[in-house]
């Protein structure tokens, strides 16, 4: 006989996995000047696994244009919850100067 094992994406109700509940705060890597300009507290962003120059990164998207990246040990789950089909939103919660910090969530 063969037992369910754990793991895996299934679970009853009120399951939940941890990229379901994955949140933190963060400031924004390489902020582009002409998107952060647009930016106010509030606004919220989509956050996406992308190539870039031979590297997978994890970039913060205001209307489809690049506003800087999420990087460290938070991002590296994010990219691997992304790539198992999670999506999620990044907040604005600050912005100063060419700064932006946000709030990563799952949408």
């Amino acid at each position: 006989m063969s037992g369910s094992g754990g793991g895996g994406s299934g679970g009853g109700p009120g399951y939940s996995s941890p990229c379901d509940t994955l949140r933190f705060d963060s400031q924004l890597s390489s902020p582009q000047a002409p998107v952060v300009a647009t930016l106010r507290p509030g606004d919220v962003l989509l956050v996406a696994v992308v190539q870039m120059k031979g590297h997978v990164v994890v970039q913060v998207l205001s209307h489809g244009q690049p506003a800087g990246g999420l990087t460290g040990p938070e991002a590296t789950q994010l990219r691997n919850c992304i790539d198992g089909g999670h999506n999620y939103t990044a907040t604005v919660l600050q912005v100063n100067g060419g700064q932006v910090r946000v709030r990563v969530e799952h949408a």
